[in-house]
């Protein structure tokens, strides 16, 4: 190893151990009996065992997935058509979308949550009912990592010499957006809706305040339980961060094989 290489690498081991340190930390502690000294003092899996055994725990999880869907849905496909149009006919209003997609950013979900709660609740309007409200309200935190995710994608692939090529072998623009614009774009979808479930997964606050204890959540369940053991909260992390690196996996797996698929027919054209 040359000098030159022996910092850079130095460096990253020691950013890879203070990442990677807590987690490390956790899994160790999910499986001791009792640690008051230097060295736990025994290991155990009582504490997964009443995990899996809570009847409260599995849907929440299910729960956490089922209300990131639609959002993630809503705000992908509103971002990719404004951000198409833009792009493809209005080129001076992507700065004015960037402006708009970045502002939930300077807005606290909690300022989000009350103002929405105090503007709907009791109103005439869907938005009354509690899952239809925080269904929105997620829609508009998860804007800004939606919108960069696929706006980089979308910059990434020439759109313009993409459509002008399919509209001179005879392809509409509705039928080139379909199946030439998204299917190269999918990457950068897949990770904007990675992001989104990542942000919403992990929320407690907004969920806590528009829907109480009627919806449960992991992070509401971890705040419910924080008169538990320390081990078997640090279960719950574990588990919930397992499922999120899951996620994470199969939406690199997907990504990796579409880019597979479309270096294949580049060759074979």
């Amino acid at each position: 190893m040359t000098q030159s290489n022996a910092l850079p690498r130095f460096v990253l081991f020691v950013l890879a151990v203070f990442l990677l340190a807590p987690l490390v930390i956790i899994v160790i502690y999910s499986f001791v009996t009792g640690w008051a000294g230097l060295t736990p003092s025994g290991f155990t899996l009582a504490f997964y065992s009443q995990v899996f055994q809570d009847v409260r725990f599995w849907p929440s999880v299910f729960r956490a997935l089922v209300i990131a869907v639609a959002p993630i849905f809503i705000s992908g496909f509103f971002v990719i058509l404004a951000l198409y149009s833009s792009i493809l006919y209005f080129p001076k209003l992507d700065k004015y979308i960037q402006s708009i997609c970045m502002l939930p950013h300077t807005v606290n979900g909690v300022i989000l949550a009350v103002s929405a709660l105090t503007l709907y609740a009791g109103s005439p309007t869907p938005f009354r009912n509690r899952t239809v409200m925080l269904t929105f309200i997620y829609c508009v935190i998860i804007l800004p990592f939606v919108y960069q995710g696929i706006r980089n994608n979308l910059h990434a692939v020439n759109i313009r010499q993409l459509i002008e090529a399919a509209e001179i072998l005879g392809a509409g623009k509705l039928y080139a957006f379909l199946r030439i614009v998204v299917p190269n774009i999918l990457s950068g979808i897949l990770v904007a809706a990675l992001l989104g479930i990542s942000r919403i997964f992990t929320d407690y606050v907004v969920i806590k305040i528009i829907a109480g204890s009627r919806y449960i959540t992991p992070q509401q369940l971890l705040y419910n339980y924080r008169d538990k053991p320390g081990q078997f909260i640090s279960v719950i992390i574990l588990i919930t961060f397992l499922f999120i690196l899951l996620i994470a996996g199969a939406a690199y797996y997907l990504q990796n094989r579409g880019e597979r698929k479309a270096s294949v027919r580049i060759t074979e054209e």
